[in-house]
């Protein structure tokens, strides 16, 4: 798929939806550069002013961020989420990485649901890592050929899947995961915080510490590309903050750096991190974080973690739960 503008990207986008729906989208955001030497970005108002039009927008069904949203979390302050309380038909954003703070920010709205879900710009980093991970005999050595391929169909693939979701008929993409430590609660309802990491430990002590704060819930984590050290840095600051005292459980999404697998020695971490008695469950699922294929986690709703083997589950929720065409806005 050869992409010269972002105009072209939205058609693609509408193509892919249907015309039911009006595909829009700030040609100058998405084509903006980065310059880590100079602040990363420039444009931290356009930004600011992009999301807020789209969340005071009660026509806007959906919210996709394309990217993993580098130097976003700064942008916050001058977002007035109130405006998702005033809304009269429900939003549904998809968002992950960087978006951590905004996916779990929004889904604390009755009128907003925050869906964890992969930036669909990230599809060529996830598939060309897959291809050479579990299948280099049809790739060369980077699995471009394969990604190439596969980048179209996917793309496509994951917006016919964003429309199932907000019409409610649910998502072709399923989170499973394995029990690694502990036991699972007789009571398999189960709401989700978390995200990445790094960018969730923005919030806490901030004004939007209890969006990401697991009270009577499970948290949820995944990473790339750092430090093991660096990782058990972030996860004492969970630590010191609290974060474990009423925390009903733990899934692991993906950890890695390059192509090395990073989940045992995260979960080795762990062990010095989390109560020992009693011993919080933790579930690992390889369909959460900077991978493809990658199934959505809506957060701050009640999900059911169904067990399908002894030690195997698969986080499932009510399709209409998700809708967002035609419902309205729900009264907090």
């Amino acid at each position: 798929m050869s992409l010269t503008s972002a105009a072209q990207l939205i058609d693609i986008v509408q193509e892919a939806v249907g015309f039911r729906y009006k595909v829009t989208g700030n040609t100058d955001i998405i084509e903006a550069g980065e310059d880590e030497s100079s602040g990363g970005r420039c444009d931290d108002s356009a930004r600011a002013d992009d999301l807020q039009q789209a969340i005071h927008d009660d026509n806007v069904a959906a919210i996709v961020l394309l990217r993993g949203g580098a130097w976003f979390s700064r942008v916050l302050p001058h977002i007035d989420f109130s405006a998702l309380a005033r809304r009269t038909q429900r939003v549904a954003v998809f968002g992950f990485s960087e978006l951590t703070t905004l996916i779990n920010i929004v889904g604390t709205y009755p009128q907003a649901l925050g869906i964890y879900d992969m930036g669909p710009a990230f599809l060529t980093y996830g598939l060309k890592r897959y291809a050479v991970r579990t299948i280099k005999s049809e790739t060369d050595a980077r699995g471009t050929q394969w990604a190439r391929r596969r980048l179209r169909p996917e793309f496509d693939a994951y917006f016919k899947d964003i429309v199932s979701i907000i019409e409610g008929s649910g998502s072709q993409r399923t989170i499973t995961a394995r029990l690694l430590r502990g036991q699972m609660p007789a009571d398999t309802s189960a709401g989700f915080v978390g995200g990445n990491l790094t960018v969730l430990s923005a919030l806490i002590g901030s004004h939007y510490d209890s969006s990401v704060r697991p009270c009577g819930q499970w948290m949820m984590l995944e990473d790339f590309n750092d430090k093991l050290e660096r990782l058990d840095r972030f996860l004492s600051h969970l630590t010191l903050a609290g974060y474990w005292d009423d925390c009903r459980g733990l899934l692991l999404g993906d950890f890695h750096k390059g192509y090395e697998d990073l989940g045992p020695a995260v979960v080795e971490l762990l062990t010095y991190h989390l109560p020992q008695s009693p011993a919080l469950p933790i579930l690992s699922s390889p369909d959460i974080g900077h991978v493809w294929p990658m199934a959505p986690l809506p957060l701050h709703l009640p999900l059911d973690i169904v067990p399908t083997n002894s030690d195997k589950f698969s986080i499932q929720w009510n399709p209409a739960a998700l809708r967002t065409v035609g419902c309205p806005g729900a009264s907090s």
